[in-house]
């Protein structure tokens, strides 16, 4: 369990983070909130969340406005932001993701679901939004997540959205071997609906964009990237 960090939650007309608040606390996060971008964006440079879960909907712009915001005052250097929203049109969910959001949740979300999340959402804010790694003194790479994007010596390799989570874990730690499960949740916040054929079709996919050597299969146990 982790503990004596901060969840930011920016309500907004989101009734439902009073339930979520439990299962925050539950997993050993602290939480405060917020209800306007100013007040927001104050504890989000005074108190540096882990966390910020906003609702789409605030009470003087929108999370939109917010997200940009915390891209000119540097707040995703500490923070991880999710936007909640009861509205499932798709270009709803891109305009939040490139103003800067981590994920987008269709709202009212399962508890558990939420907890699930909630572990895997810590998963990828222990590791750097853009992250330079060294497997030879003459290699490397970056990783651009506002594209989505593999940063190469010789060029740039566009990804999809889940083969850029996968990467982005299995680059986290080179050569280790990461299980199905573990991806299953850091990729899609859940192990029990993600069919294994899945994960091999995205891995097969990566390999055609970077090479058949840069990720290791290790037969009944998972992956591990050796580029």
């Amino acid at each position: 369990m982790i503990t004596n960090q901060l969840v930011l939650i920016v309500e907004g007309f989101n009734t439902q983070f009073n339930e979520l608040q439990a299962v925050i606390t539950k997993s050993g996060f602290v939480s405060r909130k917020a209800n306007d971008i100013s007040t927001a964006l104050f504890y989000a440079r005074k108190y540096k969340p882990v966390l910020v879960l906003m609702d789409l909907g605030l009470n003087d712009k929108d999370a939109i406005d917010l997200l940009k915001d915390f891209d000119q005052h540097g707040v995703y250097n500490d923070s991880f932001a999710v936007v909640f929203s009861e509205r499932t049109e798709r270009y709803v969910e891109i305009a939040a993701l490139n103003a800067g959001a981590g994920d987008f949740l269709i709202k009212p979300v399962n508890e558990r679901v939420f907890a699930s999340r909630l572990s895997a959402w810590i998963r990828r804010k222990t590791f750097s939004d853009t992250q330079k790694v060294k497997t030879e003194p003459e290699i490397s790479f970056m990783l651009d997540r506002d594209r989505f994007a593999l940063i190469l010596p010789d060029g740039e390799v566009p990804l999809q959205r889940k083969e850029f989570e996968i990467v982005s874990l299995l680059t986290s730690r080179p050569r280790k071997i990461f299980t199905r499960e573990e991806i299953k949740e850091y990729v899609w916040g859940e192990t029990d609906k993600t069919k294994d054929r899945t994960i091999d079709v995205h891995i097969t996919n990566i390999r055609s964009k970077i090479g058949e050597k840069s990720i290791r299969t290790h037969k009944g146990l998972g992956y591990s990237f050796d580029f």
